[in-house]
């Protein structure tokens, strides 16, 4: 169901209210962005054909055209929505933009709302659900009170508190993107890295598209070690594969796991695993790691 807006002098940039559980919406779509922020309790929102279980501390993107509803809340919930014109996401997409010294590019015969809609869709592709940190819900939390006392809606200050509502709310959400972006490359990294073993630090980050230095951040970051460090451990971990299960000899595992040679094999399997390859793979050390796993 389309959902037409009638723009007042008072709501020309969007609006924010309460979610009103004795009034619920069917799903329907607009040419609007909406963006619900959940402040307590928990809901089911419907965003297209998937559904998603948020609770309190979570903010769902809608984006235009796409159909959307609320379809369950908790008793306690407490819910807000904010309602922002393609205008106004335009301007504070640009503004943002400029401020990290990118210039947005403007597309014509929508000024730059289309650029901003491509570029969230790319943020929160698959998953319109973000994870607000303390600080962005709370000032979410104060930008999204503006009903008066006796329930009506204040709106003098709506357009300047929508504007920083979006800011907040866009900032956030690349946060949370780099954060799990970071997670993901680390993951994929090392994964890469286990199946081809040799790749130098250079050639990951080329199949990657990231810098060197991006890319030893995330593994500091995520993994509480050095790239080197997390490329012995895979390497290491790769020798030990490559000798129980293919049954190679050590020569030959080494130089399957990156290796150089036997003995850089040695010097950093023993820095890794507090002992050599021959006495990690001797009978009596097997029986006491058997011994371990049975007592466990």
């Amino acid at each position: 169901m389309f959902q037409e807006h009638y723009l007042l002098p008072s709501t020309r940039d969007g609006a924010i209210w309460p979610f009103s559980r004795d009034y619920p919406k069917p799903r329907h779509f607009h040419s609007q962005l909406e963006l619900l922020i959940l402040l307590r309790g928990s809901a089911k929102v419907r965003v297209g054909r998937s559904f998603y279980a948020v609770h309190a501390g979570q903010l769902v993107w809608q984006l235009p055209g796409v159909e959307h509803a609320v379809d369950d809340v908790s008793a306690d919930c407490e819910l807000r929505i904010v309602h922002v014109e393609p205008d106004l996401c335009a301007q504070v997409w640009r503004e943002l933009g400029l401020a990290g010294g990118v210039e947005k590019p403007v597309y014509p015969g929508s000024g730059s709302f289309t650029g901003w809609a491509n570029e969230l869709g790319a943020l929160v592709g698959g998953r319109p659900v973000v994870e607000l940190t303390r600080h962005d819900l709370d000032a979410l939390t104060e930008l999204c009170y503006v009903t008066c006392a006796d329930g009506s809606v204040a709106t003098e200050h709506v357009p300047s508190r929508l504007r920083r509502a979006l800011s907040t709310a866009w900032l956030a959400t690349r946060r949370e993107h780099d954060r799990r972006r970071a997670l993901s490359l680390v993951e994929l990294g090392s994964c890469l890295l286990f199946e081809e073993p040799g790749l130098e630090r250079s050639a990951l980050c080329h199949m990657l598209d990231v810098s060197e230095g991006h890319l030893s951040r995330c593994f500091q970051r995520e993994l509480g070690i050095s790239f080197l460090e997390q490329r012995a451990r895979v390497r290491v971990a790769r020798f030990v594969t490559s000798v129980t299960r293919d049954d190679s000899n050590y020569l030959e595992a080494a130089l399957a796991s990156g290796f150089g040679s036997y003995s850089q094999l040695h010097r950093v399997f023993t820095r890794v695993v507090q002992a050599s390859p021959r006495s990690y793979f001797s009978v009596e050390a097997r029986n006491v790691r058997a011994n371990r796993v049975t007592l466990s």
